[in-house]
């Protein structure tokens, strides 16, 4: 029997312990092995039913057992879900008990991957499922939720047509060369021509965003010792992240956290201070705060006086001073902030929110890098007719 024809199955959910836990299983066989597992002998279609799982004589667990019929279901194949309770006891003995009636464990992302071959989904929503599983923010999941409801397939399909009927005016005029054309021809070809790139050009700058809103923004925290960064890090995750003295020089390497502000992933990375090193590894770990700043979406840099100057090689900054409790003296063009009692930190992190997102995504959204570079080599090759 073929990989791809056997019936299969896989813990829907985590395995640890928890309230309930879901199996699905998928295949032409499910529904006959099941019904051999199970205290119900008969079962109406997409009606959730009481049912007990058994091995052998062993009863293992009092379940909810769904059963869908091919091709309504989300595989395409005859498939069932199970609803039992979330114990480890209890995932291990029902995963033994279907191991015995010859149905083999699913490939990470097989249910999927047959939804596809069976015409369920397309490859596109393939992929934002996958989009949508892994979304750790707000935002990540509205593009997901978007894409999944058929934004790029139609997308996709649109422009396919718009340059179908293009390609086609330009070969009717390449045909009719020799006849006395209207210009009103010329014109719509060359409406249709820049309807088509607008179009694209607004997809890749929609995704190039995207692209940042799934893999994140880098911040980078810099400056000298023992002007705040730590304890700012500290202050923002709500633990301590950093190692905070009064001694110079504590941090020697790049030290991240991840946030979720406004809807987005942040990763921040706070760094060594920025001074004359006194060892080989001071040396390295300035060398990699300078490096980190480099690759920002945005560098904060902190500040003990005004000496804004001394970081003019620093891309894309927001100069801070920190301490604000302590020392309430301002600097023009600086932002204020205290990582003791929270002055000014809302407003920053909101600042920094706003530079690097202006305003929401709407529309088709492709994440995928290889999909922006498509769409691309499509605007090029249309720039070209």
């Amino acid at each position: 029997m073929k990989n791809e024809e056997r019936t299969i199955f896989a813990l829907a959910t985590k395995k640890a312990k928890s309230a309930l836990a879901i199996f699905r299983i998928s295949g032409k066989n499910s529904h006959k092995i099941i019904k051999s597992l199970s205290s119900r002998k008969n079962f109406k279609t997409n009606v959730a039913s009481l049912n007990s799982i058994y091995d052998g004589k062993n009863r293992i667990d009092q379940t909810i057992t769904t059963f869908f019929k091919a091709p309504n279901s989300y595989t395409g194949e005859d498939l069932v879900e199970i609803s039992c309770h979330g114990s480890v006891s209890v995932i291990n003995k029902i995963t033994e008990a279907m191991l015995k009636k010859n149905i083999r464990l699913a490939d990470p992302g097989e249910f999927t991957k047959r939804a596809l071959l069976n015409n369920k989904i397309t490859i596109l929503e393939a992929e934002t499922i996958n989009d949508l599983i892994n979304a750790e923010t707000e935002n990540q999941r509205i593009i997901a939720v978007g894409n999944l409801t058929g934004n790029l397939d139609k997308f996709v399909n649109n422009t396919s047509e718009n340059i179908s009927k293009l390609l086609a005016d330009v070969e009717a005029i390449i045909d009719f060369a020799d006849e006395d054309l209207p210009k009103k021809i010329y014109m719509q070809i060359k409406e249709q021509k820049k309807n088509i790139c607008s179009s694209i050009e607004g997809a890749i700058q929609r995704s190039s965003i995207s692209k940042k809103i799934f893999d994140g923004f880098k911040i980078t925290i810099i400056g000298k010792p023992n002007t705040g960064k730590s304890s700012f890090i500290n202050y923002i995750n709500n633990k301590e992240v950093s190692i905070v003295t009064s001694i110079p020089g504590t941090t020697t390497d790049l030290v991240t956290s991840v946030l979720d502000i406004n809807g987005d992933k942040y990763t921040f990375v706070d760094t060594a201070g920025i001074r004359k090193y006194k060892n080989n590894i001071e040396k390295i770990g300035i060398q990699k705060s300078l490096e980190s700043a480099k690759n920002s979406d945005i560098n904060i840099v902190f500040l003990k006086k005004d000496e804004k100057e001394k970081y003019k090689d620093i891309k894309l900054k927001i100069f801070v001073k920190s301490k604000f409790d302590r020392n309430k003296d301002k600097i023009p063009g600086v932002h204020n902030i205290s990582s003791i009692s929270g002055h000014g930190i809302e407003k920053l992190l909101n600042k920094i929110s706003r530079k690097l997102k202006n305003k929401p995504i709407y529309g088709s959204v492709f994440s995928r890098e290889r999909h922006i570079e498509s769409l691309k080599k499509a605007l090029y090759l249309i720039k070209l007719v």
